[in-house]
């Protein structure tokens, strides 16, 4: 069995069910108590600006499925230079978040048994 999982989400926040399933499974795990951890990049960095609105297309909101995360202590991390390569600025993303390098993402696949991709 794994001792921890990375989920890699890579889909923008609306429009397909793939980063809410993604966030969802995060979450999922953690409340288990299980070692997880979330990171955001591609196009899934869409998912860390702060200022959706979810209901304008009548979907859940990634944002609070985000949130709800911190609460369980489970990392939620987002790639620097896919913000960047997107022209999202730092202070559009809501607080909590870890940015981080494209260097790092090495360093998280390694300190994880199980990664999986949405």
């Amino acid at each position: 069995m794994a001792n921890s999982t990375l989920v890699l989400i890579t889909k923008a926040p609306y429009g397909l069910e793939e980063a809410f399933a993604g966030l969802r499974l995060g979450l999922a795990m953690g409340v288990n108590g299980m070692k997880t951890s979330v990171l955001m990049m591609d196009d899934g960095v869409y998912n860390a600006i702060a200022s959706q609105k979810a209901e304008a297309v009548k979907m859940p909101s990634n944002m609070e499925a985000t949130k709800e995360l911190y609460d369980f202590e489970v990392p939620v991390y987002v790639v620097k230079e896919d913000l960047d390569s997107r022209g999202i600025d730092e202070s559009k993303l809501f607080e909590g978040l870890k940015v981080v390098p494209a260097s790092k993402v090495k360093e998280l696949l390694a300190e994880h048994d199980v990664v999986t991709t949405f």
